[in-house]
C-alpha cells in the first residue's frame, strides 16, 4: 500500500475545508528547485483541468519561490483559494521537526463544485510532483 500524501477535512463550517499534506512530502517539494518553465507548465495543466470542469481561470498554482512547493491554489471568482500560511513555510524551510502535517485552508468557498475544483487541482499537483521535480 502506498503512503497517504494528503487528506481533506470537510468537517468545517459552511463550505470551507482544509487539506492536510504529509510533512515529509512538503519538505521534499520545498527543497526541490525547478526552472520557472516547469511551474508554467503546471499552471497550463491546471488551466486545462479547470476548463474541463467548466471553470475558466489562468495560473492557479502559486509556488514558493523556485521550488516545487505549491503554497496557494487560486481559482478566482471573488477570491476562491486554498493556501498554507507563511509560518508553516518558514517551518518547512527551517527544517522544524515538530511540524506534524502541513495544513492548507480554503477561503471564500460557496459551493461543493468549488471544493471539488480545488481538491482536483491539489491532487493534480501531488500526482505530477515527481515529474515536476525531475524537470
Amino acid at each position: 500500500m502506498q503512503k497517504i500524501i494528503w487528506t481533506p477535512d470537510l468537517q468545517t463550517s459552511g463550505h470551507d475545508f482544509k487539506i492536510y499534506l504529509d510533512k515529509d512530502f512538503a519538505r521534499e517539494m520545498i527543497q526541490s528547485k525547478v526552472p520557472s518553465g516547469s511551474q508554467i507548465k503546471m499552471n497550463e495543466l491546471a488551466t486545462e483541468e479547470l476548463k474541463r470542469l467548466g471553470t475558466r481561470w489562468l495560473n492557479s498554482y502559486s509556488f514558493h519561490e523556485d521550488s516545487c512547493f505549491v503554497n496557494q491554489i487560486y481559482t478566482g471568482h471573488n477570491g476562491k483559494w486554498l493556501s498554507v500560511n507563511h509560518h508553516t513555510i518558514d517551518d518547512l524551510v527551517g527544517g522544524k521537526k515538530s511540524l506534524k502535517v502541513v495544513e492548507y485552508s480554503s477561503h471564500n468557498i460557496d459551493t461543493a463544485k468549488q471544493i471539488y475544483d480545488l481538491m482536483k487541482l491539489f491532487d493534480k499537483w501531488v500526482v505530477y510532483a515527481d515529474i515536476l521535480k525531475a524537470s
